[in-house]
């Protein structure tokens, strides 16, 4: 299913390429930017340095070839757990309780194991590159319905699954800032890294942010922060 998920992508990001149709993101770098949304997840950082030093060295070879995309910084690539508050306009942390959904956040720990991801190969969609995630095990499952049901049945504000719902487990590392120029040699070297091993990840360390859309940490406030 997952994969499915992933190859689907990878058919859009194809014929969006082909026929110069990529979606470009106008708002990075837009100070005026005010989506804000509250979101469960995992820096890979602070629990794999391994895996994100081959992720880097992939985004290395990336620009060298597409200078001028938008490149999430290594110490900001994160396994989104669950979207709480979905990004958007206006919202700002005084909107909330923030200690609640701390409180939330730590009852959905109870009992789960690490959580476990295989990062193998890259995708893309017609706006993003991403590093492909597969859990092993049902961890990861597990905590977020956990977390679905908890917030769900707090009566605090949440808008879980509103956009889709989650089933996936990668890693957004690139975003179309500009007009793809080498599209060639883009797809050459993707090519190249579709099946490639990044490493497994067991995940001990979560954290509950208010972020805005990008999640970059200049603007990240940590509201809770749980280690297995």
């Amino acid at each position: 299913m997952i994969q499915k998920t992933y190859n689907d992508m990878w058919a859009i990001f194809c014929s969006a390429l082909e026929k110069g149709q990529c979606e470009i993101d106008q708002n990075i770098g837009n100070k005026n930017d005010t989506r804000r949304g509250i979101t469960a997840l995992a820096y890979l950082e602070s629990n794999n340095k391994s895996v994100v030093n081959e992720i880097d060295h992939f985004l290395n070879q990336v620009q060298q070839i597409e200078p001028e995309q938008f490149y999430h910084p290594i110490n900001e690539l994160h396994l989104t757990i669950l979207s709480i508050i979905t990004c958007i306009a206006g919202f700002k942390l005084t909107d909330i309780n923030p200690t609640e959904y701390a409180r939330i956040f730590y009852q959905a720990f109870n009992g789960i194991d690490p959580i476990e991801i295989e990062f193998k190969g890259v995708t893309a969609s017609s706006s993003c590159v991403v590093i492909q995630g597969f859990p092993v095990g049902s961890s990861l499952d597990l905590l977020r319905d956990r977390l679905r049901k908890h917030f769900k049945a707090s009566g605090l504000r949440s808008s879980i699954d509103s956009r889709y719902k989650i089933t996936t487990a990668h890693v957004s590392v690139i975003r179309f800032h500009t007009e793809i120029k080498d599209k060639d040699k883009l797809k050459i070297l993707f090519k190249k890294y579709r099946n490639y091993s990044f490493g497994t990840v067991k995940f001990t360390k979560f954290e509950l942010v208010f972020n805005n859309w990008y999640q970059n940490l200049s603007i990240t406030e940590k509201l809770a922060n749980y280690s297995i």
